[in-house]
């Protein structure tokens, strides 16, 4: 049966390129992944910035590039070749600094001497609105605020483990998270992200001209009234569950009947990927098999 593809993750640059663990299948083709500082359990991500650069190191015939896309706290670095033909035509054709979207598969480099190294190998490259990328922003502090509080958390608890973090309140991917972070990392520099998680909300909520960066000065405990107060009305979520609570049958929904009626309502690909994997966090749904989804 064929494999339903993973998720896109909603990652900050400072998480991504500070990860130094991975997690390769010994089946051939297996899925590479990487694990993150906050625990997160990545192959595919998604990601908004300005393209500062690219280089073409093959030939106009074989082109293989290169290319810096720097978000609002690092730079994610794309490698394409040809067998990514449609970021291949992006590329030749935009110009820095173009503001992208990028989805893509993580890629890993482990040095001689055990430097690790991660990139993105691209699926898709495309322009993007500044309202999209504040959405982006504020989808993905609130993501990467959970992975911290589960973190914190854990970090507290002489031998945490996913049912104690669950009854802290934590949803299941983050509690996740929490275990899978400290056992690999031990004690992390959460000030870092918390920092980084700051400044980028603070460029959305200057760009929407409410107040500049003191209104988030000091992100409080209930972090998501912060995130709500930025991201604004939002229905994508409730109309994604809508459509699969209408196509589901005692087995649930098939995850490609679900695209094609997104596709009718104007709900595109990536933002599918996103709000499915919302509410998989949520536990509003769940998926019993490979390519199928049902409500809770």
């Amino acid at each position: 049966m064929a494999r339903i593809r993973e998720m896109a993750h909603r990652m900050f640059a400072v998480e991504f390129n500070s990860s130094r663990h991975e997690d390769r299948g010994l089946e051939e083709n297996a899925p590479n992944y990487i694990y993150t500082p906050l625990g997160a359990h990545v192959n595919r991500l998604y990601f908004i910035g300005n393209l500062m650069s690219k280089t073409n190191s093959g030939t106009d015939e074989s082109p293989m590039y290169k290319a810096e896309v720097r978000g609002p706290t690092g730079t994610f670095y794309l490698f394409a070749g040809q067998y990514q033909p449609q970021p291949l035509m992006a590329l030749a054709k935009l110009e820095a600094p173009e503001l992208v979207g990028v989805v893509g598969k993580v890629r890993t480099f482990v040095r001689d001497d055990g430097a690790f190294y991660v990139s993105v190998k691209p699926e898709m490259i495309f322009p993007v609105t500044m309202t999209q990328r504040d959405m982006w922003i504020v989808s993905t502090a609130e993501t990467t605020i959970k992975r911290l509080r589960a973190m914190k958390d854990s970090l507290k608890m002489e031998d945490p483990s996913v049912e104690e973090l669950s009854r802290l309140g934590h949803e299941p991917t983050y509690a996740k998270a929490g275990v899978d972070g400290v056992g690999l990392y031990g004690m992390v520099e959460m000030e870092m992200y918390l920092d980084a998680v700051k400044g980028a909300l603070s460029r959305v909520i200057e760009s929407d001209g409410r107040a500049g960066p003191e209104a988030i000065e000091d992100i409080p405990e209930d972090t998501v009234e912060v995130i709500t107060a930025a991201k604004g009305p939002d229905d994508v979520k409730e109309r994604v569950l809508a459509i699969i609570n209408d196509l589901s049958g005692d087995k649930g929904a098939l995850y490609r009947d679900i695209m094609s009626k997104c596709e009718e309502g104007k709900i595109n690909k990536i933002a599918l990927e996103e709000t499915i994997q919302e509410l998989l966090d949520e536990g509003a749904i769940y998926e019993p098999t490979i390519g199928i989804i049902k409500p809770i």
